[in-house]
């Protein structure tokens, strides 16, 4: 035969409240009971002290209590500080005592405020608790990933740095055949794209770290693309990329290696995703004279239109080869020295952009 719903709901209450006692940490049973002594300890020694003290101190007593409890103890256990203190100063402080009535309805307030201030602080004090737990973590994940950029650093730079030399100095041997050379010049090419992909790896946990360091210093921008521009030899050689300098100002301030990888990095891209000719131009806006814009043109079919909103996201690719870094860095890169990127797409071309901002060139400056 069923139960009454009372006795079901009764024994539905007691089974929830099993189930929840169950789930306690040793830790957090330990509170209770230390609250549950220390509620009933205060009471009786106040009981005895109540003809000294006033009912308001007897009042700040219990907040007090509660308060500590919240910042040491479980939000639980703090609430069930505040409830048991109810109980307390009601049964045993508020006439008629010895009754969970009260004489007046204003002799209620007190004991009420117990379990507001009980709820109150708890999930104050747990969110603070929370807010610490989550800055500790971060604290950890920083040092982690300076560890992992430190083994990366060192345990990956240099063997590529002998494979690198390696190959050079095979390519520069007479007596190779065509295939050997062939296949040489290909793996010269993928520890080529290999450095470039732990570089932008490093890059970007730095950007995100905020310990990337800005090194500005007045260089001249028509060098800078001469420098990169000499990566590519035999492209410009036979005119598959070119550069326009007409439009270089004379000094620029900015970090001449960082700047050099954004370059590097977009000329890379032109040739592996577009079509030659790749054009490198430099010009200061007619619009604004307060930057000056680098870009990297080529003739291939652009970004999908669908995939143009995300292209400067990290790990958004447009082709299969790839981890989708180079740009993020790139725009990261240039936003550090104060500047901008985008792209901009016609019919038969594409064109990746960043600006520099242009400042007054002072001759005392190092």
């Amino acid at each position: 035969m069923l139960g009454t719903p009372t006795m079901r709901s009764s024994n539905s209450t007691l089974q929830a409240l099993q189930q929840h006692i169950k789930q306690l940490s040793p830790q957090i049973m330990g509170q209770y009971v230390v609250v549950f002594f220390g509620v009933i300890g205060a009471t009786l020694v106040l009981f005895a002290l109540k003809p000294y003290i006033g009912d308001t101190k007897l009042s700040l007593i219990y907040l007090l209590i509660i308060l500590i409890c919240a910042a040491i103890a479980h939000p639980s256990v703090t609430f069930f500080c505040g409830l048991l203190s109810f109980l307390c100063y009601d049964f045993f402080l508020v006439p008629p005592y010895f009754d969970f009535r009260f004489e007046l309805p204003s002799l209620a307030l007190d004991p009420l405020a117990f379990l507001v201030v009980a709820i109150v602080t708890g999930a104050i004090a747990e969110r603070a608790r929370q807010h610490a737990s989550e800055k500790s973590a971060y604290q950890r994940a920083d040092q982690l990933r300076a560890t992992m950029l430190n083994l990366v650093s060192h345990n990956l730079h240099t063997p590529l740095s002998t494979v690198k030399t390696v190959l050079t100095t095979l390519l520069t041997k007479e007596n190779l055949d065509s295939d050997s050379k062939q296949l040489l010049l290909y793996a010269n090419l993928e520890v080529d794209h290999l450095n470039r992909l732990v570089e932008n790896v490093l890059q970007l946990s730095r950007l995100e770290a905020k310990t990337m360091r800005i090194a500005r210093h007045w260089d001249a921008l028509d060098e800078l693309v001469t420098t990169v521009l000499a990566r590519w030899p035999d492209a410009v050689a036979d005119g598959s990329l070119q550069a326009d300098l007409t439009g270089t100002p004379f000094l620029v301030m900015f970090d001449f290696e960082l700047v050099e990888a954004v370059l590097t990095n977009l000329i890379d891209n032109a040739f592996r995703h577009g079509h030659p000719p790749v054009r490198v131009f430099v010009a200061n806006h007619d619009q604004d004279k307060h930057e000056v814009w680098v870009g990297v043109q080529d003739y291939g079919p652009g970004v999908p239109a669908p995939e143009r909103a995300q292209l400067f996201q990290k790990f958004v690719h447009v082709k299969a080869r790839g981890i989708g870094l180079g740009l993020a860095v790139c725009k990261g890169l240039i936003e550090a020295h104060g500047g901008r990127m985008w792209a901009e797409f016609e019919a038969g071309s594409s064109r990746f952009i960043f600006s520099l901002p242009l400042t007054a060139y002072a001759e005392s400056e190092d």
